[in-house]
């Protein structure tokens, strides 16, 4: 350890005869230093709302190189419910202390308005910058008083400021005029600077050198009517264009309109005429889902109904008792009466809807309701297929209907994500409130969406089977008028129409109309009728058939998984920022 100790000696010794040589070899002029020696801003209030600023720095550069000095003014601020305020900034001039202009470039840096300013032979010198803008939007207005609360300096200075002023000009015979001012950091309260009001003016002037990240800041009220007040229409054209980003709702509105008008839209419609027969041999759920472009569970449903009509299968309702009696509900049997080998003439939806109800197959194969319960939705989404397929097939469809909502759906979803998330990185990058993106991506995601819906066009030959359906619809629900009384209505009649009026959803006015005539229980339903049969009850019957089997069908198992005065400070309001040297 001794041995050690007199090389740490001459390596120390070593050492500092280096830095000495090199502190040396190093020339004074290299110290670099910037001094803002006087921050002078002269605010005019404009009777039209606007102000004119003009800043007056002197500052003092030290040593070298120096190329200028960049001031940062805010322009984004968040407002209590989290939307964008911008201040709109338009420089108007730069120049030096003679007037000369000066070279500067200006650019967007988060919330700041960044204009780096070229000062020449700015190397040990004192230079005077003289900084000219106007903002429109800068003044806030009260219910008893119109305000300008102004940071003059901002508080994000790299250098102290010796000494600020500030000097506020307000239109002629300006009553009510008070003033506050604040001085320190971000948030301080202090009151470091002498305020004089005289005539239409207002002068503030520190009384201490400002601090590192320390600033200035204003506070000027007056009485109401000296300065014109924005109108709502020109509250909400600031709105709009502080918050642009709300604006893509709005195109994307435009533009979907004009998607669908030229691609989404239905060929139009002639005037329709009563039909007493369904166009094209269409089964009642391909006639459903023809008027509303969609295959709902009541198109499904009502194909149970027609094909026991047809005699494919008998309804069997029976009730079931609980609680000894106080209480029961019904349940329905499904009984095969065609075996599987006489289905060849059946459509395919058909088809699979009997495959999905009946297992094996056979004559006399009986199932219980109850019993497809979280078993038969496995079957829905190729039924809605087959039903799709069959009307593109027979030309009524460019493309299926569900596929197109689908896409538009899931384009409007993506698009509305891509705002969202986006948004908010190109929000924190440019100091904006982010809630204005997303509002913009949920509205813009769902008037896709919405106008996606409503996207599935007809063909011609489409449209014209739309209006005989219409018309068949029409004849269904109105039967019983006059215009249709000479008809003759027969039993037969009231069975084979009965699934396209559940289709349709006209079953009750159907139903009336045959209330004297259909005066037996069909073959293919057996319920409980002990007194006089009433076609209006046996649609009821049947309607709460429907629905309860909607309900079973559709089951699936779960699967796991503020003002100056008042409140203000040093720091608040609008302006502020800071700058330095370059």
């Amino acid at each position: 350890m001794r041995r050690d100790a007199p090389h740490r000696t001459h390596g120390l010794l070593r050492k500092s005869i280096l830095f000495a040589f090199l502190f040396v070899l190093v020339p004074p002029g290299h110290a670099k230093e910037l001094r803002i020696e006087r921050f002078d801003a002269e605010i005019v209030v404009s009777p039209r709302g606007t102000i004119d600023v003009t800043e007056t720095i002197q500052a003092h550069f030290i040593g070298s190189p120096w190329h200028g000095l960049y001031r940062e003014i805010p322009v984004e601020y968040h407002t209590p419910q989290g939307l964008n305020y911008t201040l709109f900034l338009d420089v108007t001039r730069v120049s030096d202390e003679n007037g000369a202009p000066l070279k500067y470039e200006s650019s967007r840096e988060r919330h700041y308005r960044k204009l780096k300013i070229y000062v020449p032979d700015a190397d040990d010198s004192h230079k005077t910058i003289v900084i000219e803008y106007r903002i429109s939007d800068a003044l806030r207005f009260f219910e008893d008083h119109d305000e300008l609360y102004w940071n003059v300096t901002g508080d994000a200075w790299d250098v102290p400021i010796q000494s600020a002023s500030a000097s506020i000009i307000l239109p002629e015979a300006t009553t009510g005029i008070r003033a506050n001012r604040f001085t320190g950091g971000f948030g301080y309260r202090a009151e470091n600077a002498d305020v004089q009001i005289a005539g239409n003016g207002v002068e503030v002037r520190t009384t201490r050198p400002l601090g590192y990240h320390e600033g200035l800041t204003v506070a000027v009220a007056w009485d109401k009517g000296f300065v014109r007040e924005p109108t709502a229409r020109e509250h909400a054209s600031l709105f709009l264009r502080s918050n642009w980003p709300l604006f893509l709702p709005i195109f994307t509105s435009v533009a979907m309109f004009w998607v669908w008008w030229t691609r989404g839209r239905d060929p139009r419609l002639r005037p329709i005429a009563a039909q007493y027969e369904p166009p094209d041999k269409l089964s009642p759920g391909e006639a459903g889902t023809l008027v509303d472009s969609s295959a709902a569970l009541r198109d499904i449903t009502a194909s149970i109904v027609d094909l026991a009509v047809r005699g494919y299968l008998t309804i069997e309702e029976h009730k079931k008792e609980h609680m000894m009696g106080l209480w029961s509900d019904k349940d329905y049997n499904f009984i095969l009466r065609k075996p599987r080998s006489e289905w060849a003439e059946l459509k395919p939806h058909e088809i699979t809807l009997l495959n999905g109800i009946f297992s094996v197959g056979t004559a006399g194969e009986s199932v219980s309701m109850s019993s497809l319960h979280n078993q038969f939705y496995t079957n829905l989404p190729v039924i809605r297929s087959q039903l799709f397929g069959a009307l593109v097939t027979r030309g009524y469809y460019r493309r299926r209907p569900d596929t197109t909502r689908q896409g538009w759906l899931g384009f409007g979803l993506v698009t509305g994500f891509l705002i969202m998330f986006g948004g908010a990185r190109l929000a924190a990058s440019m100091g904006m409130a982010p809630l204005t993106f997303i509002l913009a991506g949920i509205l813009t995601g769902g008037v896709i969406c919405v106008f996606g819906w409503f996207m599935p066009a007809r063909t011609a030959q489409g449209a014209e089977a739309l209006e005989h359906v219409l018309g068949f619809e029409d004849f269904l629900a109105h039967v019983e008028s006059d215009r249709f009384n000479r008809m003759i209505k027969t039993p037969q009649m009231f069975e084979k129409f009965l699934p396209f009026a559940m289709a349709l959803g006209v079953e009750k006015n159907w139903s009336k109309a045959f209330q004297n005539i259909y005066t037996q229980p069909p073959e293919w339903y057996r319920g409980a009728y002990p007194g006089q049969f009433y076609p209006i009850g046996f649609a009821n019957d049947l309607h709460l058939m429907t629905a309860q089997a909607a309900s079973v069908m559709a089951s699936a198992p779960r699967s796991s998984g503020g003002s100056g005065f008042g409140g203000g400070f040093s720091g608040g309001g609008f302006g502020g920022g800071g700058g330095g040297g370059f």
